[in-house]
């Protein structure tokens, strides 16, 4: 099978980013661990996330659609000649930046940061869409909101969905709220239905700004990497409550007294090291998990290969990882010593105009 590299871009200019070069979501041939263009479908403005399910065939990505007052949920057929647009749907909320499949794939999970919300405005923080089997998606069957602010007058004045992510069971969802430095479950019925899992929920010290999250492959741990203060906590999930409880928290230092602003998390597929994204001053963080404690310890940092580090994906084989450097309109790909946690150094630098999410599978 074809192991492709896809890559959604800003392609309209927006306050809280730099300049918008994209033009919409790029494949890419990842062959023999090189990128190489395949084709690109033109009119997707601000692809800030990508999903693909390789399985079926798809990919699905959030959008921004000029003129209405929320984001939307594409999906997309991945064809030999070409991505074909299936349909949209609205999400309920303003400023989609993360989407999941449900560990079944009957549904897709999306998070709506919501920022900057006028009056009257669709404000859901997590909805729930259905797939049917064409891999078209159906309106929304759930969504709930989030209330709330935290102590960063600049960042938290309300509550802000950045990263929702089933568990590995399924039967439960967790949603990093970045504004209420919260992790929130939910149920997740047979229907797509939320129910509020508040026994599971977990609470970080204020002003932390948890961003994104990613799961053990048993589900016994969750890591989970905040924004607003650097910090990767290491938490384990109680096997007989669902209950969290903090293990470890590394909290990720300034080189040069600098702002350090984490984006990414990745855990590779033995689950012994994770690899952050540091965007402003653009590195890559590796740490090592140990397996009794959770405990985390550096193993490596270096440059991202460009300028703010927004995604970073593993290829299929988990020998690579490409990073995309938004700022520099540039992909990165570095090779994986999985037994030391390190990255070499860069093996491609790959031009696309402002990527904000990349994801590789074998179709």
């Amino acid at each position: 099978m074809p192991i492709y590299a896809f890559t959604g871009s800003l392609t309209r200019a927006m306050p809280q980013y730099g300049a918008a070069n994209g033009a919409g979501i790029s494949r890419l041939s990842f062959e023999t661990g090189r990128l190489s263009a395949v084709d690109l479908v033109g009119g997707v403005d601000d692809t800030a996330w990508l999903v693909t399910d390789a399985a079926r065939g798809r990919l699905y990505s959030t959008c921004e659609i000029t003129g209405t007052q929320q984001s939307a949920i594409a999906a997309y057929a991945v064809e030999p000649g070409g991505l074909r647009l299936i349909n949209r749907q609205p999400t309920r909320g303003n400023e989609a930046c993360h989407a999941s499949l449900s560990t079944d794939g009957k549904f897709l999970l999306v998070a709506n940061y919501n920022g900057a919300n006028p009056e009257g405005w669709p404000d859901a923080a997590l909805s729930v869409f259905p797939i049917a089997s064409d891999g078209s998606l159906g309106a929304a069957v759930a969504s709930v909101r989030h209330s709330g602010s935290g102590p960063n007058a600049a960042r938290q004045t309300t509550a802000h969905a950045h990263c929702v992510l089933p568990a590995p069971s399924g039967d439960i969802v967790y949603v990093a709220d970045l504004g209420i430095d919260q992790l929130v479950a939910y149920r997740l019925g047979a229907d797509g239905s939320l129910s509020p899992e508040p026994s599971r929920d977990f609470t970080l010290p204020p002003g932390l700004g948890p961003r994104h999250l990613v799961f053990s492959a048993d589900g016994s741990a969750i890591f989970m990497v905040s924004e607003l203060i650097p910090t990767v906590v290491s938490l384990a999930v109680d096997p007989a409550t669902g209950a969290l409880t903090q293990r470890d928290a590394f909290t990720i230092p300034s080189l040069d007294g600098g702002i350090v602003q984490p984006s990414g998390i990745v855990l590779s597929a033995d689950g012994r090291h994770l690899f952050v994204g540091l965007r402003v001053c653009n590195d890559i963080l590796a740490l090592r998990i140990d397996d009794a404690t959770g405990k985390l310890t550096q193993t490596g940092r270096r440059p991202s290969g460009g300028t703010t580090p927004r995604d970073l994906a593993f290829s299929p084989s988990g020998r690579h990882l490409v990073v995309a450097n938004q700022d520099s309109d540039r992909l990165t790909v570095f090779a994986v010593d999985h037994a030391t946690g390190t990255l070499s150094e860069p093996l491609q630098h790959f031009d696309v105009g402002t990527p904000m999410s990349i994801k590789l599978a074998a179709f």
